[in-house]
């Protein structure tokens, strides 16, 4: 089926809002050719590891403050903590990967150029563990000075889990043997106590299951979705009568000109007439 204007366009502000790498025309080509599914796939998989600013309210397990780092932490904890509360961006301290590594053609991790988990937070993917860096210093380059030690949280659209204190050992793999260190040890028991909450023991249960390439299924299904009403409503958003009940859902006047195009804002999938600049959001992502 061959796209509309309107969805041509949609693919290619994703694209150009994507961090893709190697960032050349070869990796920019090979994203155009891609389907409405496919390149939502990947800006909603960028757009994961990224938590935008909206008020949550915050839990700390105690966990976080039985740690021993606690005590020299505390400030710069505290500090996020109240960011989170007040609604305001916390990308400064998001990793840096997080930031530039939003998508790489699976053919070099085919090719054996980079690992499958190159443009993917492992941790975030399967345990659903975001992470943030504690010192409040804003650099020039937009993020905050690097800390070894991290925060993991669990982040949803209106709350915020801060689970454990980890250093940056948390992320290395397994050993030759299969063993992981004590800082990744520690981080699967946690993620374990928390996933098996209120189960009756020996529960079977199948946490943040992923797709052959690494993504989360929900996300794919996210995607799918997106793709499906996109396609469904498109041609509706140039029709009079599907617009003004639009406009009364929201308690609005009907426009006397209006002018629509699809957005993603942050993970929600919107609706934007440019002629009057109302944005209607069709469907809330997840966080």
């Amino acid at each position: 089926m061959e796209e509309t204007k309107r969805i041509r366009n949609l693919k290619k502000r994703l694209i150009t809002e994507l961090p893709f790498f190697p960032n050349n025309k070869e990796t920019l080509a090979e994203l155009e050719s891609q389907s409405l599914n496919g390149v939502l796939i990947h800006y909603l998989h960028w757009k994961t590891r990224l938590v935008p600013a909206r008020k949550r309210k915050v839990q700390i397990a105690p966990e976080v403050t039985a740690d021993k780092r606690w005590k020299n932490l505390k400030t710069g904890i505290n500090s996020l903590l109240d960011k989170i509360r007040n609604g305001e961006d916390v990308h400064p301290y998001l990793s840096k990967r997080a930031h530039s590594y939003g998508y790489t053609p699976s053919q070099r991790v085919k090719d054996g150029e980079v690992d499958s988990w190159e443009d993917k937070d492992q941790l975030l993917n399967t345990k659903g563990f975001h992470h943030f860096h504690l010192n409040m210093n804003v650099q020039s380059t937009g993020l905050s000075e690097r800390t070894d030690d991290v925060l993991f949280a669990y982040v949803s659209r209106d709350a915020f889990h801060a689970i454990g204190i980890f250093n940056h050992s948390v992320f290395d793999p397994v050993d030759a043997n299969g063993n992981m260190n004590d800082e990744r040890s520690r981080m699967w028991k946690l993620h374990e106590k928390h996933v098996t909450f209120g189960m009756d023991p020996g529960t079977v249960y199948m946490s943040h299951p992923i797709a052959t390439s690494g993504h989360p299924v929900y996300l794919v299904q996210m995607a799918d979705y997106y793709a499906r009403i996109i396609r469904e409503y498109d041609s509706k958003l140039d029709d009079r009568e599907f617009i003004n009940n639009l406009y009364d859902q929201g308690n609005l006047d009907h426009p006397s000109k209006y002018s629509f195009e699809w957005h993603i804002n942050a993970l929600d999938l919107c609706a934007y007439d440019k002629k009057t600049q109302v944005l209607f959001n069709i469907h809330f992502g997840h966080i």
